[in-house]
């Protein structure tokens, strides 16, 4: 079985153990950098709870800036290494305003996915993950963001290789996974990586995927949890 085939027969099962992932809808790609940031060190919901409540105060990202990072870094609190984030969030928009003269990161529609992730990147504290999910889910840009659920479970399938660094891991999926399944794969290796396949205490004996996993350790799991 070749690689992109077994990654159309994983996406079957993962859809068919939890769904298939909501209709993709294009965001704001600020708001989504700025969420992205939040989420960084810590659970959706307290990045997603942290974000809420910059909304709620501030009309416009342009008004966040703003005020100072304090003041941010109360509002944030929620999401964990408040005064980083905070501070790395006035960093980059203002960085993003000096170079558009708005607060609008548009213009990377423009650009080839290439130079839109070296544009991400090169904004202070905006790593690969980060890029990737600001051009995958603001853009559709076939591009995969890989996060520690990603980086587990892709290596326990044997998709990707064992000794890969995360950052490789970034630019391998992106060019094997077929472009129009890199979303919906993303979403659910996630939720199989938090559901089932966890760092931790993996539940081998009710995983979907047992057959096609190369883990060295799943017979192990599957009779301990059976």
């Amino acid at each position: 079985m070749n690689a992109q085939h077994k990654i159309r027969c994983i996406l079957t099962l993962l859809n068919r153990a939890y769904g298939r992932p909501p209709e993709f809808r294009k965001s704001d790609p600020v708001d989504g950098l700025m969420c992205t940031i939040l989420s960084q060190n810590t659970n959706d919901r307290n990045s997603l709870a942290a974000f809420a409540v910059l909304k709620k105060n501030f009309r416009t990202w342009d008004g966040l800036s703003k005020v100072d990072a304090r003041t941010v870094a109360r509002l944030i609190k929620r999401a964990g290494l408040a005064n980083i984030k905070a501070k790395r969030i006035k960093e980059v928009l203002g960085e993003i305003k000096r170079r558009e003269g708005k607060l609008s990161l548009a213009s990377l529609a423009r650009l080839d996915t290439g130079d839109a992730l070296k544009y991400l990147k090169s904004l202070k504290g905006v790593g690969p993950k980060t890029a990737a999910c600001v051009l995958l889910f603001s853009f559709g840009r076939p591009v995969m963001p890989v996060d520690t659920h990603i980086f587990r479970v892709t290596k326990r399938l044997g998709i990707i290789d064992k000794d890969l660094n995360i950052e490789e891991a970034h630019g391998v999926l992106s060019a094997i996974i077929p472009k129009h399944l890199i979303y919906g794969f993303h979403l659910g290796i996630i939720e199989h990586g938090r559901k089932t396949c966890k760092a931790q205490g993996p539940r081998c004996g009710s995983c979907i995927l047992y057959r096609l996993c190369r883990f060295e350790k799943k017979p192990f799991y599957r009779k301990k949890e059976l």
